[in-house]
């Protein structure tokens, strides 16, 4: 992936990415609340060793000592420091807890030691660190006397006495939140990227384009301005073939898109045609549910009881079309749409209108579409972007069978998240609000 990829995952996975961030940032929180606060004191002695007056003997003391430093710098964590500072300052901690907070470190070729002390509060890390000191110095002492008459062969010196701590030395909190920052932005990022190879669904027309060996003959965009143009542009595509008078808007999506048949339809009759819209989706969801005109016949009652034409195709003057409602729809329904009846139906409506405009379930629900494409010049199918997979569309494609010449295009179709009702105004134009 490149850098404009990243970024048009990043732009279309950011409520992952913003998620996931919030989460780690969060923890990191958390579990600085659980951390408690220390203080660290330190304190600096400089091991010396008993020697000669000449400065071949103060040379010989200086490296004896260096040596001496890798065992005393053992000896500041040992078992035996803790218990005796335990015993004289009464902690109620384990020795073990007490070796833990000690911290001893010497600059190599120097006879410096350094020794910190934790503690949970500030005067406390001062007292450990002292007295961690004095009985480092005490045992020194005891190890370095040869005889209990004679000085020690070592010497410990204070340099630094131990001070009370300003602030407190944990826990690391700009360490830890920027640790959760990074987390969250690298965590969100690769879940983005998860999530987007893992998602199949078609999200522009080009994507569409892809899956089809037919063209992409329009991208209608609900409530923006550019719908009612990419309408047009349809329309005029399919008025340049005079032959073709009547149109199937197959749905290769699993739900139904009234929508793009209400469009066009008002498309067609703005442009003078005389124009009927057919619902004839079994599934109870195509253009009849927009519809505010009410009825006692439709396509169902057509096709049942052989009731005359004119009592079920009524006007729709408010887009300036004719609307043959679906009816109320039963289980014999599906099988008369590939009636002959249903062929009678088709070539009435065509001596009477210019243009049909059919619309059916579904190709995924129903098994409307293929008799249906029979009664009609040419089928389009229609895609929803955002909703609909390439998995979805290829199994819808192969009802048609492969190359099949009755599927002439396709039209693609975006809901916006805010439902605007503009298909069922004249010209399919916004308003504005």
């Amino acid at each position: 992936m490149g850098l404009i990829d990243f970024w048009h995952v990043t732009k279309r996975r950011w409520p992952i990415i913003a998620t996931i961030f919030v989460i780690c940032v969060g923890a990191s929180f958390a579990y600085l609340r659980t951390l408690p606060v220390t203080y660290t004191a330190s304190s600096t002695c400089y091991i010396t060793m008993a020697t000669g007056t000449s400065v071949n003997d103060s040379y010989q003391g200086g490296l004896a000592a260096q040596q001496r430093v890798r065992s005393y710098v053992d000896l500041v964590t040992s078992e035996t420091v803790a218990q005796h500072v335990k015993d004289q300052l009464a902690l109620n901690v384990s020795t073990a807890e007490l070796r833990n907070a000690i911290t001893v470190s010497s600059p190599p070729a120097t006879t410096l030691v350094e020794i910190s002390v934790r503690a949970s509060t500030a005067n406390g890390a001062r007292q450990l660190t002292n007295e961690v000191m004095s009985q480092f110095r005490a045992l020194v002492d005891q190890l370095e006397t040869i005889q209990s008459d004679s000085a020690p062969a070592a010497r410990v010196a204070v340099v630094d006495q131990a001070q009370v701590p300003s602030a407190p030395s944990g826990p690391q909190s700009k360490r830890i939140l920027v640790l959760g920052v990074l987390a969250g932005l690298v965590l969100g990022l690769f879940a983005a990227i998860g999530r987007h190879r893992l998602d199949r669904r078609l999200r522009t027309s080009h994507e569409v384009a892809k899956l089809l060996t037919v063209p992409v003959l329009a991208h209608v965009e609900e409530g923006k301005p550019t719908a009612a143009g990419e309408l047009r542009r349809l329309r005029t595509r399919l008025t340049d073939d005079r032959r073709i008078r009547s149109v199937l808007l197959a749905p290769l999506s699993p739900q139904s898109r009234p929508e793009v048949a209400i469009g066009l339809a008002q498309s067609l009759g703005d442009a003078g045609a005389r124009v009927v819209l057919v619902d004839a989706d079994t599934t109870g969801h195509g253009s009849s549910v927009h519809l505010t005109l009410q009825s006692a016949t439709g396509l169902s009652e057509l096709l049942r009881l052989a009731t005359p034409l004119d009592d079920a195709v009524l006007p729709w003057e408010e887009a300036g079309i004719w609307v043959l409602p679906v009816g109320a729809l039963d289980k014999h329904t599906p099988d008369l749409l590939a009636s002959r009846r249903f062929a009678d139906i088709m070539a009435k409506l065509r001596s009477e209108f210019d243009h049909i405009v059919l619309e059916c379930a579904p190709v995924a629900a129903a098994a409307d579409a293929v008799p249906l494409a029979r009664n009609c010049d040419t089928t389009l199918g229609v895609v929803e972007l955002g909703r609909t997979t390439s998995p979805q569309v290829t199994d819808a494609l192969t009802a048609f069978g492969p190359d099949d010449p009755r599927l002439s295009g396709v039209v693609v179709y975006t809901h916006p998240k805010r439902k605007r009702n503009w298909l069922s105004r004249p010209g399919g134009a916004p308003d504005g609000k």
